[in-house]
């Protein structure tokens, strides 16, 4: 479907037009670097403007919504920014990415764990990763060799 024709929906609360968006799938976003397309303009405290410039270089965190998509991005400060979706581009880096190259992640506890060496020290205590088959074989051949 192009632009022009996706089905616009009418919010029953607000009255705003609106209609599905469709994203890039989280792990080809999430922990890439973007650039800011037109400049962000936020409310802060006391009626104050904080703007993030365009062209600004920034870390994607996570992604929310459908209706507004937005990513969670950290600038180059390690500021958190909530972006529209269409507002970050991410084209000057898929000609370099591969499609296998990123481990496959697995969730623990709301934590998303990439299966790096420094999982231990992302997942809470509480959780433990499932053994491996060799892991399994290693085990039971060292109780083997312990009982007899």
């Amino acid at each position: 479907m192009s632009k022009k024709n996706k089905k616009q929906f009418t919010s029953n609360v607000t009255g705003e037009q609106w209609q599905k968006e469709l994203l890039r799938t989280w792990k080809r976003v999430v922990n890439k670097v973007g650039v800011i397309i037109e400049d962000e303009v936020h409310e802060g405290k006391r009626n104050t403007k904080l703007v993030l410039k365009s062209g600004t270089k920034v870390i994607v965190d996570d992604i929310r919504g459908r209706i507004k998509p937005q990513y969670r991005v950290r600038d180059e400060n390690g500021k958190i920014w909530f972006v529209g979706a269409r507002n970050v581009d991410f084209s000057f880096q898929e000609d370099n990415t591969e499609e296998n190259s990123d481990p496959v992640p697995i969730y623990r506890g709301g934590v998303r764990v990439d299966g790096t060496a420094e999982e231990e020290l992302v997942l809470p205590k509480r959780y433990t990763m499932p053994k491996s088959t060799d892991e399994e074989i290693k085990a039971l051949k060292e109780k083997l060799k312990n009982n007899g």
